[in-house]
């Protein structure tokens, strides 16, 4: 093989840069060597072959060849130039493996025979012919070119040499994650004390690492139970970054007001979460009241009315009121929606609230004297049942009818004539305190009584303490005649019903 001067002085160029790089190795610093003459190609262990226009060399570090190398650094230049005109060389350095290579320097070395008048990059230092490009790190198999411009004044042989350095690295990736959990609660905003309370518990792992032990405590409010338990514990396990569990359970109120309850989770990473959540509880609370007259006569109407309020925070809805009717009353008649069956009277009023109270009435009436009581009770959604009631007394009307006759009449002196006297309660109502006095005319004398007693010409007969309706009492009196003339007997009545006293004349003749 024909080698030439240039190709003979490229070749040892390169030569004494590899030699440079060994003895960097042996300090820990590793040099990559490459050299471009004006023709030919060469490696760290061969002459460059001959380049019609183009020549370029290659340097593999540390072996030399490109196995079992890391980095490579290929130079490539014009074979001929002419003097006095602008050309340019360049560098392609390139990382061969899979790792990271850092602190990666170009040294180019050049003769006095060529003027630099500019690189792509710039270099980061240029002294003495010598040119240095820091480029930092190369990525796996990441290359990068350099350009360096400039021309020749004389005739001769232009040489640059250029090298390079690197340090070697290990790395290993470490992933630093991050623990995060969240926690969320909901429930209704209100809801009845009768119905049960929806409660819904989100545990969500909002980090990138993996949780485990994952754990939620609910403890409920004074108040508040599930399952007759205040203490409430669910276990959501492992969850991947991104993965949420849902528990649900049902809560029953005992008390109204807001209730509020808090959840935490927790787990085995020690992050934990809280979340609260609030339910106001309301309860309709009914009342009931009654009014009726206090006395009504027999066979009249009268009225008992009710009226059904709410005193709570929440319309009863449904709300039904029912009265039971004494027996030996008539229902006479019963306001709006009013319903009789059974001896009962009912209404539906439907929600109850604060703002309207429902006020009814049953118009009865009775054939029967007594007191009768007018039992109510009310009941509505959520509310608790309530009851009333009022009385009645459903009183007759005492009539006394007093008759009287004289048998016979007239009569003769010293002759008898018999009185009877009858008094008669005809009306629907005791009357009492019954009495009868008789006073007997000038004309006669009372000889005898059947129960009354006789003081001169009068006759007084006991008191009946009760005369009860249609119940009467006759008394007889016997009487001689003694006078001529014509006599007239007076009878007095009194009783309680009577405002005032009544009389009532017989005459009898005696001849």
């Amino acid at each position: 093989m024909k080698v030439n001067l240039k190709q003979l002085v490229s070749a040892a160029c390169c030569a004494a840069l590899l030699a440079g790089c060994a003895q960097q190795q042996q300090q820990g610093k590793y040099t990559a060597p490459a050299a471009a003459a004006t023709s030919g190609s060469t490696t760290a262990t061969a002459a460059p072959a001959m380049a019609a226009h183009t020549g370029s060399s290659s340097a593999y570090f540390p072996s030399g060849k490109a196995e079992g190398s890391a980095l490579m650094l290929e130079k490539s230049a014009p074979a001929e130039v002419l003097a006095g005109q602008p050309y340019e060389y360049s560098y392609k350095i390139c990382n061969l493996t899979d790792a990271t290579l850092e602190n990666v320097t170009v040294n180019d070395r050049v003769g006095s025979n060529f003027t630099a008048t500019d690189s792509e990059p710039k270099a980061t230092s240029s002294t003495g012919g010598n040119a240095v490009w820091n480029i930092g790190t190369l990525g796996p198999k990441e290359c990068k070119t350099i350009v360096v411009k400039g021309s020749s004044a004389e005739e001769g042989v232009v040489t640059t040499c250029g090298y390079a350095t690197y340090n070697p690295v290990a790395c290993q990736d470490i992933h630093v994650v991050k623990a995060n959990i969240e926690l969320t609660k909901t429930e209704p905003a209100d809801e009845l004390i009768c119905d049960p309370i929806p409660v819904t518990i989100s545990v969500k792992n909002t980090g990138t690492s993996k949780l485990t032990g994952v754990k939620v405590a609910d403890t409920l409010p004074a108040g508040m139970t599930s399952d007759s338990k205040s203490e409430l514990a669910f276990d959501a396990g492992t969850l991947a970054p991104g993965e949420s569990k849902e528990f649900k359970y049902n809560a029953t109120a005992s008390a109204t007001g807001k209730l509020v309850n808090t959840a935490k989770a927790t787990s085995d990473q020690g992050v934990s979460a809280e979340a609260s959540a609030s339910t106001t509880v309301h309860q309709p609370v009914l009342a009931i009241s009654c009014k009726a007259q206090d006395q009504q006569f027999m066979g009249r109407k009268f009225d008992v009315c009710y009226t059904v309020s709410n005193t709570g925070d929440a319309p009863a809805a449904g709300t039904k009121l029912e009265v039971s009717i004494p027996a030996g009353l008539t229902v006479v008649s019963t306001t709006a929606n009013g319903s009789v069956s059974g001896g009962k009277v009912s209404w539906d009023l439907g929600a109850v609230d604060a703002a309207t109270p429902q006020n009814v009435c049953v118009t009865l009436s009775g054939t029967s004297g007594g007191s009768y009581d007018f039992a109510a009770s009310a009941k509505g959604a959520c509310a608790a049942a309530v009851s009333t009631s009022c009385t009645t007394k459903i009183v007759g009307i005492p009539a006394i009818l007093l008759e009287k006759a004289d048998d016979p009449d007239p009569i003769a002196v010293g002759d008898t004539t018999t009185y009877t006297v009858k008094v008669t309660n005809q009306g629907t109502a005791d009357d009492h305190n019954v009495q009868i006095i008789v006073e007997i005319a000038p004309e006669l004398a009372p000889v005898s009584s059947s129960e009354g007693s006789i003081s001169g010409n009068t006759v007084t007969f006991p008191v009946v303490a009760t005369l009860a309706p249609k119940a009467a009492v006759t008394y007889k009196i016997v009487a001689k005649g003694v006078n001529a003339g014509d006599g007239h007997t007076l009878f007095k009545l009194t009783s309680d019903v009577l405002k005032s006293q009544i009389t009532a004349e017989e005459s009898t003749h005696v001849y």
